[in-house]
């Protein structure tokens, strides 16, 4: 395995934070500016608009093939204006957002495109075979001019943004920090986000932003341990073929003419944000060393391959053999477990089981003290805010103090304590806040607590979430 990682293509251009300012307002602000002093005179000379008209009746009037003709021409402008500034404006070379190598691995984009078709096409059979009325068939000719409008659009668009996202800005963020997993973290956050008006209402909306930002995460992770954009670039452009041609929802770019429609139930299937993990262990099969290094740093990389039959004492930094117990330099123990999934996801449980247990007791005590002082409930939707704010004071108290120290009760019971990564020793306050507050990314979705930081950890050599990584800790068994 090369040094060389995908973040490091950053270095081959000019990198001023300005450039970043300038290459990022020209190329989303620019086209639209474009396309307004071009399509405004036509509107209203030919098809005029009324005023109270919402966004969908908008579209609706236009014509969905047309507004989605106007969506490929805005991103087709954005990815030419984007190609333009990396030139003049960075010096950078397109292929260098892509892939460390001299070449586009075509290859590999009908790999991610053919896994991610399987995964999405299996789930919504599953969804169709548990509830049929969740879609409606809707065929009707005008579905050939939209794949021909999607065959064309698609590929551009889904390219371009993985070049963006994935590429410009993650080797840009790169910059900024030897940890892999930040710029990766905040590319998919800035990502997910921008899908957040999606959804029809806030509800949906928020469940677009979490499912976009674990699809990021997968397609960044996937990016970084190929050190290639290939496999990223086929599963984005399938999943939007896939959502606009097979199947389509009235909200994302009004009535298509696709095959069907999301009908007026939504079936008990497969949750979208399963299907990302299900696409990481399809592209890693027998390939765990490619995951590990999608968060390793380029100095990690190198030292594995200069110092691979050797492990580094943390007192005195000297290089041992791998089978080393004890330094043969300083005699300190060198050898490090690290905590498996399994121990951590216990200890976190029996921690939340004792918090409930608190949770309920300040509940009674809350519900004695009203009923002491008014004689009976009076507000009940203030005591449960109160409750409910007296929860989360608890809850992160509980954990950043207590593992400030090394160990809740919960790592006590299982053997593990956090360690600062740096040295093994007891971490700070700050570290100890940080790990918490990241919990936050590290439990979504909160129907299925945990996925993003399980993600993390199993590809972390270390096995790190977020949170770990940023904070710079690691958990270790306790007897080390």
């Amino acid at each position: 395995m090369s040094g060389k990682t995908f973040l490091d293509n950053a270095q081959y251009g000019n990198n001023n934070w300005w450039r970043y300012i300038l290459t990022i307002i020209t190329t989303w602000i620019g086209p639209f500016i474009l396309l307004l002093i071009i399509l405004i005179p036509v509107f209203i000379i030919f098809h005029p608009i009324k005023q109270e008209m919402d966004p969908e009746n908008m579209v609706n009037s236009i014509g969905s093939l047309t507004f989605l003709a106007l969506f490929g021409i805005y991103y087709a402008l954005s990815f030419f204006i984007f190609y333009a500034c990396t030139r003049t404006i960075h010096h950078q070379k397109l292929i260098h957002l892509i892939t460390t190598s001299p070449h586009i691995d075509w290859k590999r984009i009908l790999k991610g495109a053919g896994f991610w078709f399987i995964i999405i096409g299996c789930a919504f059979l599953i969804d169709v075979i548990i509830n049929p009325t969740s879609v409606e068939w809707s065929f009707n000719p005008a579905f050939f001019i939209l794949l021909i409008l999607s065959l064309i659009i698609y590929p551009i668009q889904a390219s371009f943004e993985e070049i963006f996202f994935r590429g410009y800005l993650m080797q840009g963020i790169g910059l900024l920090t030897r940890k892999p997993a930040i710029p990766l973290l905040i590319t998919s956050v800035i990502f997910a986000i921008g899908h957040f008006w999606n959804g029809n209402d806030v509800i949906s909306g928020v469940g677009m932003v979490i499912n976009m930002f674990i699809f990021g995460i997968t397609l960044g992770i996937i990016t970084l341990g190929e050190n290639s954009l290939e496999t990223a670039i086929g599963a984005h452009i399938v999943n939007n073929l896939f959502i606009t041609t097979i199947i389509s929802s009235p909200e994302l770019l009004g009535n298509l003419p696709s095959i069907m429609t999301a009908g007026s139930q939504a079936a008990v299937g497969v949750p979208y944000f399963i299907l990302p993990p299900i696409l990481l262990v399809m592209v890693f099969w027998n390939k765990k060393d490619k995951l590990k290094a999608a968060f390793q740093t380029n100095t990690e990389i190198s030292n594995i391959n200069n110092r691979s039959h050797e492990i580094q004492c943390t007192n005195c930094k000297t290089y041992n053999p791998t089978r080393a117990v004890y330094c043969r330099e300083c005699g300190e123990k060198i050898e490090l477990e690290y905590a498996s999934l399994l121990y951590k996801s216990l200890a976190f449980i029996i921690d939340l089981v004792l918090l409930v247990v608190i949770f309920f007791i300040t509940l009674v005590a809350l519900i004695v003290f009203e009923v002491m002082v008014n004689g009976e409930l009076v507000n009940e939707s203030l005591l449960s805010a109160i409750w409910l704010i007296l929860d989360l004071v608890i809850f992160f108290a509980y954990f950043i103090l207590l593992e400030k120290n090394g160990q809740t009760i919960g790592k006590m019971i299982m053997g593990i304590k956090i360690v600062n990564e740096s040295n093994q020793k007891q971490i700070s306050y700050w570290q100890s806040i940080t790990r918490n507050l990241l919990l936050i990314i590290d439990l979504i979705p909160y129907l299925v607590p945990g996925l993003v930081g399980l993600i993390f950890s199993f590809g972390s050599v270390k096995k790190q979430r977020i949170g770990d990584i940023i904070a710079k800790t690691l958990v270790i068994k306790k007897d080390i």
